[in-house]
């Protein structure tokens, strides 16, 4: 504890926080908009540790009452004796940031010392975090699909003022129906969750190698985290495995969490032999279409600024990155391991 500040706080793991604290922290999630990320529940801070991750929470409270909760985990073995540490939940985690009362403010370095850190690495705050008085640098664009709630169609008005794009979707699905089979879609699958799952997880990971791209799931930490999240049924992170199927060929999958009425749209994979019917497109469109009876009123797209994104989206914000850190010996040696783990990671 700093006694400068207005603050006291712990550090704890997310299973020591008490019922009472996890209540204050899901009434935030509920109550406001910019925290209402499945990303930002304690849910997904305690799956993330229960999959194997170094994760802890400082719980920031103010009168004797809990009014903030940081989620982090340390960076790795050394950079945990250092006091370093990165999001819960590392490169898998969509959205950081502090979760706390809309009065509350506080510099980084304070947040810091109330953490017991020296040094913090993050992507994915997003710019609504600013209002604490958190700083980051390098904005990235985030889209969001807002959808319209009294819409007896939710696609067809998110359609409406893009005839081009909606017949070409049309002639999509219909090719797909002719040359394939009927489209079969199940917004979220009840059976046989945890086998679908690993399918799902080794054709991400497939994609990821014929891509080029870095395999997100490669540590099985990452993994684990994913089946933890499976059985998550709370208000504020409930898993969602969604699957498209025509005459009996995968086309497209999704798993997803749902917080607070707004899904984020997290691991989709497509079949390749499939690309010419466009299966990410008919994969979105088909959530949309069923998004009344699950109650989703927003698609979180994420980070990313792609043609593809583009073409539903109709919000976009900012997400930062950047690290928080002392002025210490601690901090200079938690920036030089950082900087040389990313020179490794790129040869």
């Amino acid at each position: 504890m700093d006694n400068r500040l207005p603050y006291r706080a712990r550090v704890c793991a997310p299973d020591a926080l008490t019922p009472a604290e996890l209540a204050s922290w899901a009434r935030l999630n509920a109550g406001i908009a910019h925290l209402s990320s499945p990303f930002l529940s304690a849910h997904y801070a305690r799956a993330a540790a229960a999959a194997g991750m170094p994760v802890r929470v400082c719980v920031i409270s103010q009168a004797d009452r809990a009014v903030g909760f940081l989620p982090f985990q340390a960076a790795g073995r050394i950079e945990g004796l250092l006091g370093s540490a990165e999001p819960a939940g590392a490169e898998m985690t969509d959205y950081f940031g502090l979760v706390a009362e809309p009065e509350c403010r506080i510099a980084p370095a304070d947040l810091l010392r109330l953490a017991g850190l020296n040094h913090l690495n993050f992507s994915h705050l997003d710019e609504s975090q600013l209002a604490y008085g958190l700083q980051g640098e390098q904005p990235r664009v985030g889209l969001r699909i807002r959808l319209d709630r009294n819409a007896a169609e939710p696609l067809a008005a998110l359609l409406a003022d893009n005839p081009k794009y909606r017949k070409d979707s049309e002639r999509r699905a219909r090719q797909l129906a002719k040359e394939v089979g009927a489209p079969e879609f199940v917004l979220d699958v009840t059976d046989q969750r945890e086998a679908l799952l690993e399918r799902l997880i080794e054709h991400k990971r497939a994609q990821y190698r014929r891509t080029g791209a870095f395999d997100a799931l490669a540590a099985p930490e990452r993994q684990r985290l994913l089946h933890q999240l499976l059985s998550a049924h709370e208000p504020g992170c409930r898993s969602m495995l969604s699957t498209l199927s025509a005459g009996g060929e995968w086309v497209a999958m999704h798993y997803g969490l749902l917080g607070s009425n707004n899904l984020q749209y997290w691991l989709p994979v497509y079949n390749p032999e499939m690309s010419k019917y466009a299966p990410g497109r008919l994969l979105i469109h088909s959530i949309i279409e069923a998004s009344r009876q699950a109650g989703i009123h927003l698609i979180d797209r994420g980070e990313g600024d792609t043609p593809s994104k583009r073409e539903l989206a109709n919000e976009e914000h900012r997400y930062l990155r950047g690290a928080w850190h002392h002025r210490s010996v601690a901090s200079f040696l938690c920036r030089g391991l950082l900087s040389v783990k990313w020179r490794l990671a790129a040869i």
